[in-house]
């Protein structure tokens, strides 16, 4: 096989992997569309009256909810202290390392790059009240994507090995040497108090109490945005479009490649 057509190939494949990447959006926005938009209010009325006639346990509903995250006992981003319900954070050293490289005529030459690793990190998340202005509802995020908001980006130069790195609680030890160290990137996201969502889920009463959790259904969205809901709808159609897009761009320079490889 020449090597024109094995690039023809790895164009096919990515291709094809951004066509079923396109298909699995456009299902997803599908169902997110699907979802009943209801007043909270409503969804407890309804909730009950089937408890009422089949049991507690009994009520389940695919829902799209916007309102405003309330929460008693809310977490502490550690690097800004933004009261959040949900935060990730990572420290990322970033180095210098030589390396030496041969030419084609077996000539050695030394050359500087910069790498980086990640030497810390951290993500956590608590339950919520969505308020819609009309009630509130319970929000176990376990196993939702979770979109937040950048609350902190900041880089320290390294120090002497043995001293620490401080911000916000937390404290970074050096263990290593600082010579080809260049410094540290802290990088934080959360999504804070009274911020304004959109929670795609499943409304269920199991334990007897009505909250929005991951769905039973498989594949089905489960979602915590901080898009609207016509937001999520154009952004989910534009994104589907770009990858419908590039996949037959990659199909169409596959054929090329291959017709030029054959021709030749």
């Amino acid at each position: 096989m020449g090597p024109l057509i094995l690039i023809s190939l790895l164009f096919l494949a990515g291709s094809y992997g951004l066509s079923w990447w396109a298909k699995k959006m456009a299902l997803r926005g599908q169902a997110v569309a699907r979802a009943t938009t209801v007043p909270l209010s409503q969804l407890i009325e309804d909730a009950a009256s089937v408890a009422q006639e089949l049991g507690a346990g009994s009520f389940r509903q695919e829902v799209k909810i916007r309102g405003k995250i309330i929460c008693d006992t809310p977490l502490t981003a550690e690097l800004s202290r933004t009261p959040c319900v949900s935060y990730r954070f990572s420290v990322t050293r970033e180095y210098e390392e030589s390396i030496w490289e041969k030419d084609s005529q077996g000539h050695s030459s030394q050359r500087v790059i910069r790498k980086s690793e990640v030497v810390a990190s951290n993500e956590a998340s608590v339950p919520f009240l969505l308020d819609d202005g009309t009630a509130r509802i319970l929000v176990h995020p376990e196993h939702a994507k979770i979109e937040q908001i950048q609350t902190h980006s900041s880089f320290q130069p390294a120090v002497a090995k043995g001293m620490g790195l401080g911000l916000g609680t937390f404290v970074l030890n050096l263990a290593i040497n600082p010579g080809s160290t260049l410094g540290y990137r802290y990088e934080e996201h959360c999504l804070p108090l009274d911020q304004e969502v959109t929670v795609v889920a499943e409304a269920g009463d199991e334990g007897g109490q009505l909250a929005l959790r991951k769905p039973e259904t498989k594949d089905a969205p489960y979602l915590v945005s901080l898009k609207t809901f016509a937001e999520l709808a154009q952004g989910n159609k534009t994104l589907v479009a770009v990858l419908n897009g590039t996949s037959i761009g990659l199909a169409a320079v596959a054929a090329l490649i291959f017709l030029f490889g054959v021709v030749r």
